[in-house]
């Protein structure tokens, strides 16, 4: 995402109905009135760090379930 102003709807009740001030880069909700700007990645590790979410976990893929082995026909 270059701009905060490229999102179309609002990040937490995923409204259309924002407008977007690209003077202090911020995205504002009519509906449920929040005020989005984004974190710069300083920001955005500190943030992580004071509420114990592990960057590693948040980086990783998460795992393909395993397949099912086919099933065998009877024998009649």
């Amino acid at each position: 995402m270059k701009s905060v102003c490229d999102l179309r709807e609002c990040p937490d009740c995923a409204s259309s109905n924002v407008v977007c001030d690209g003077d202090r880069e911020q995205l504002i909700c009519k509906d449920c009135g929040l005020i989005f700007e984004p974190l710069v990645p300083e920001e955005e590790e500190k943030f992580e760090k004071s509420r114990g979410i592990s960057l590693s976990a948040k980086k990783t893929k998460p795992k393909k379930a395993a397949k099912k082995p086919a099933s065998k026909k009877k024998k009649k």
